[in-house]
């Protein structure tokens, strides 16, 4: 303990809870199988939440990361869309450039292990030791003007205009490639 207790196959931290107490745990399983039939269980880690966006199909690129400052308990559905003071986001993440260069190898590491393509947001923490984890990828980040994926860009020099048209030229190019597999016999 603490541990975190979430739905298997959603995003946003719905159905999240932070267990700090074993009277807590059962509670935070029922509402985790609310939203879902499966579910993680999860340790509790002490670290900076960095963020990093990626985009490519074959010979993909990763942004500068940002880093996430939660001003609640953890990063909830709360902290991230209702309270407008509970997470602060700095873009880029002030990190020593090795660390930056780190981050930016795991995740193409992490999209390319996972056969990833057109875009992905890989979270990660980083232990006050310098150590850095892979917490989860998100194959859909959000994308609206104010979420991190095109802000993580801006910042590296693509603008979110020019980010939508990258993204559409990654999709007609995977469908170019494509095209020629057989759907029927």
């Amino acid at each position: 303990m603490p541990l975190f207790v979430k739905p298997a196959n959603l995003g946003s931290s719905v159905g999240i809870s932070k267990v700090t107490k074993p009277a807590q745990f059962s509670a935070a399983v029922k509402e985790a199988f609310r939203y879902d039939n499966k579910i993680i269980i999860e340790e509790f880690i002490r670290g900076r939440e960095i963020e990093c966006s990626v985009l490519g199909n074959e010979t993909p690129i990763a942004s500068l990361p940002g880093e996430i400052i939660v001003q609640q308990d953890f990063y909830s559905y709360n902290a991230k869309y209702i309270d407008d003071k509970g997470a602060r986001l700095e873009i880029p993440a002030r990190l020593p450039r090795a660390l930056v260069k780190k981050i930016q190898q795991l995740a193409l590491q992490s999209y390319r292990t996972l056969c990833c393509e057109g875009m992905a947001r890989v979270d990660f923490f980083v232990r006050s030791n310098g150590q850095v984890l892979v917490n989860e990828i998100n194959t859909i980040p959000g994308f609206t003007k104010i979420s991190m994926y095109p802000k993580m860009w801006e910042a590296s020099g693509i603008s979110y205009s020019r980010l939508i048209d990258r993204l559409i030229g990654l999709a007609l190019e995977r469908a170019r490639r494509e095209n020629h597999l057989r759907t029927a016999k």
